[in-house]
């Protein structure tokens, strides 16, 4: 059983942002820029603030951005309740209500902070001037896989789970060194941050054990952005990551073949959605930048130009 460790006891360093207070959680926070709308960044599973540097000073050049650690990472407190994407959007929300951010927001959301974000949106129409998804958990995906993959993909995603746990237990015993995550270990943030990064997986149990508890409520998860229906006539691009990321066994392409097809559908969950492929693996942001920016501006531009009354839509069956 995970047990939760405030942030400031354990030995992360000093944070690139700062800390503010959120129901009595430390939640850590980067805000870059000016202008309005302001892009959030929702980061996948196992993403870092750190992790968006420097697309985030890229974007900003546009627009003011913030980036945020979800409750469990980073130099962010962990949380006591589950960590479904239904909770973690809540957490999201009760974020915005503390820093006093009350003007419509564009979410730009990577991998796991795909239903995070869409359940967000759903819940506060008001709250959202655009959504952009970018290669995120499809719907579907993982009972999809279990499906066509009985004998493999339940035992693999064990397998995984295993191991992360045993990086959990080993970093809350001080015994986690980087030769066990050097396949975790992102090549781009290390080069940019080196140790600074490296402290933030070795020295943090939570952020084993947020990880975790994420795979284990990936169904509920999926059932929960499902029941939310559709989003009326929100501005929503569905960025798909063309390229294979998961490996040439026919296997691994099977997977991605299909993590591919099932967003394409996520477009139809707005009367204004689109799909734009990029050419790039799931780093989406890091390999094509460019391409990531200017889908974020069209977005701004289609925001300025035009800003129709929401929400009849909201809550209807897909």
């Amino acid at each position: 059983m995970s047990t939760l460790i405030p942030a400031n006891s354990l030995d992360l360093g000093e944070p690139i942002g700062r800390i503010v207070e959120v129901e009595g959680r430390a939640v850590h926070i980067v805000e870059t820029g000016a202008g309005e709308p302001t892009v959030w960044l929702e980061n996948g599973w196992l993403g870092l603030t750190l992790g968006w540097q420097p697309f985030q000073q890229m974007l900003a050049a546009h627009t003011r951005v913030c980036a945020y650690d979800r409750a469990g990472v980073a130099w962010s407190d962990p949380s006591d309740s589950d960590r479904s994407a239904q909770n973690e959007a809540d957490e999201f929300a009760a974020l915005l209500d503390a820093l006093g951010e009350t003007d419509p927001v564009i979410i730009l959301a990577w991998s796991g902070g795909g239903p995070v974000a869409q359940i967000f949106a759903a819940d506060h129409p008001e709250r959202v001037a655009g959504l952009i998804l970018m290669d995120g958990i499809p719907p579907g995906y993982d009972l999809w896989a279990t499906q066509a993959y009985p004998n493999l993909y339940p035992r693999e995603r064990f397998e995984r789970m295993e191991q992360v746990r045993r990086f959990a237990e080993k970093a809350g015993a001080k015994t986690l060194t980087q030769a066990d995550i050097a396949d975790w270990i992102a090549p781009e943030i290390l080069e940019r941050f080196g140790g600074r990064y490296v402290k933030l997986l070795l020295n943090n149990p939570n952020y084993w054990w947020t990880y975790y508890w994420q795979n284990q409520y990936l169904i509920a998860s999926d059932a929960q952005a499902r029941s939310k229906g559709l989003l009326a006539d929100l501005p929503l691009t569905v960025i798909v990551a063309t390229q294979d990321w998961r490996g040439d066994d026919p296997y691994t392409q099977s997977l991605g073949q299909m993590w591919r097809a099932l967003q394409y559908p996520q477009a139809r969950l707005s009367t204004r959605g689109k799909v734009l492929p990029v050419a790039a693996g799931h780093a989406v942001f890091r390999e094509q930048p460019d391409a990531v920016i200017a889908a974020a501006l069209d977005m701004i531009a289609m925001i300025d130009s035009t800003t129709p009354e929401r929400g009849a839509l909201v809550g209807a069956n897909i």
